[in-house]
């Protein structure tokens, strides 16, 4: 009986097998018909926003509590004829085109103000605005003043999150957007009147326009002003454009902010024409540092490396022609060409982060053909008008500095995501 049983089981297993052999196979989406297509997108239009005017805090004596107006005016650098623009307090820009770049728009401002409260020179690419980013550069001690540039290129409203991360505690705070606003927030409460500190913001939904505007004064004496706009954690890149002066009033400061959740190891180096030098920072959780940079006179490149994600900015301070500061952030690589509108006549500074040299074509009022070595910088004498740079793999920034003060302009590649897309079709 067990035999019988045994050869009943083994029959009725071969049998299965073959009825599994004989069932039709699923087909891959290739074997079903699928075809491969390409469809085109029309990406968003381009936008960018310039924030307009420096605001002055407590009227022109600082007396006037809760006073805070725009003073002076901004002279806004665009390229693009065809760019539609709007003012309202700011300058928002907007293009429409399917090979967006910044050929197709690019702007920057410049603002030289002399005032008693207020003066320097302040000037800032005016980037696409983003859903959220962050400011390292926060100062509201003695003698140093913070104004956050908020703008709603939307025509919906937005809510606005802010997170001061300080010194004991992470102050927050909701500002509220109609459509096309533009609002100044004096941040030396929500600061609680610290030396440094970090701002995050995040929008409800929608890109807004954001920058920190920064003004410093000594005694009774204006040493400066900075007009920045906001970083993203990275956990490599470079900062380009540091030119240290022969008569500098201090060395190069560098902040570096740990939005993680652990410590991190950050590998820095600072290239300069004659040396290097390695730098290593141990940057604790939710903690942000300051570490000072004794670099020679001349131009630096600043690369770094951590194994996660963090915020890094570098101040860099003058004395001649006039006191005055600005705050470095890290740079974008350009794998196409480069269009700018030249506020006057200045310094282009060009580096390369590879290892492997670069060769460019430079077309302002001239046309020049330069070669840039691995891991070098390069400066180059600009007057104001269109410049184009023609080439890939480089970073590129200008250095302005005059009898009216000190900025750089470090531009970043504009581009939504559009163009084409690959889909398969059954």
């Amino acid at each position: 009986m067990k035999l019988a049983l045994r050869i009943i089981g083994y029959l009725t297993l071969v049998g299965l097998g073959f009825a599994l052999i004989q069932l039709p196979k699923p087909l891959v989406p290739e074997q079903r018909g699928a075809v491969e297509a390409t469809a085109s997108v029309d990406p968003m239009p381009l936008n960018a926003y310039c924030p307009g005017p420096l605001a002055e805090v407590g009227g022109e004596q600082g007396t006037d509590l809760g006073a805070i107006e725009r003073v002076g005016k901004a002279t806004f650098n665009l390229w693009g004829a065809d760019a539609q623009a709007q003012e309202n307090g700011g300058l928002l820009v907007s293009v429409e085109g399917k090979e967006q770049s910044t050929k197709l728009l690019s702007a920057n401002q410049t603002q030289a103000i002399s005032r008693e409260r207020l003066s320097g020179l302040a000037a800032s690419y005016c980037p696409m605005p983003q859903v959220s980013g962050y400011f390292v550069v926060g100062d509201s001690g003695p003698g140093s003043e913070s104004v956050l540039h908020l703008a709603n290129p939307n025509d919906v409203d937005l809510m606005v999150d802010l997170e001061l991360v300080l010194e004991s505690e992470v102050a927050t705070d909701r500002i509220s957007l109609a459509a096309g606003e533009h609002k100044l927030v004096s941040l030396v409460a929500l600061s609680s009147a610290e030396s440094s500190f970090v701002l995050r913001y995040q929008t409800s939904g929608l890109p807004v326009a954001a920058f920190m505007q920064l003004r410093e004064v000594s005694g009774l004496s204006a040493t400066g002003v900075a007009l920045v706009p906001p970083t993203q954690p990275i956990s490599q890149g470079a900062i380009a454009g540091l030119v240290v002066g022969e008569n500098a009033i201090k060395s190069p400061t560098l902040r570096v902010f740990n939005p993680g959740l652990e410590d991190v190891e950050l590998n820095l180096q600072a290239i300069n024409s004659d040396d290097f030098e390695l730098i290593q920072i141990r940057v604790p959780a939710g903690v942000l540092l300051e570490e000072t940079l004794n670099l020679p006179a001349g131009v630096s490149l600043i690369s770094f490396e951590a194994a996660s994600e963090l915020v890094l900015s570098v101040r860099n301070d003058v004395i001649s022609p006039k006191v005055d500061f600005e705050w470095l952030l890290p740079t974008s690589v350009f794998e196409r060409d480069l269009y700018l509108q030249a506020p006057g006549s200045t310094e282009l500074v060009i580096s390369n982060p590879g290892l492997k040299p670069i060769n460019l074509i430079i077309e302002s009022s001239t046309s020049q053909e330069v070669s840039v070595a691995g891991r070098s910088s390069l400066l180059v004498p600009i007057e104001r008008g269109p410049l184009k740079i023609a080439g890939f793999g480089f970073m590129a920034s200008l250095n302005v500095l005059s009898n009216a003060g000190y900025a750089v302009i470090q531009p970043t590649e504009m581009r939504n995501i559009g163009e084409s897309i690959q889909v398969f079709v059954r």
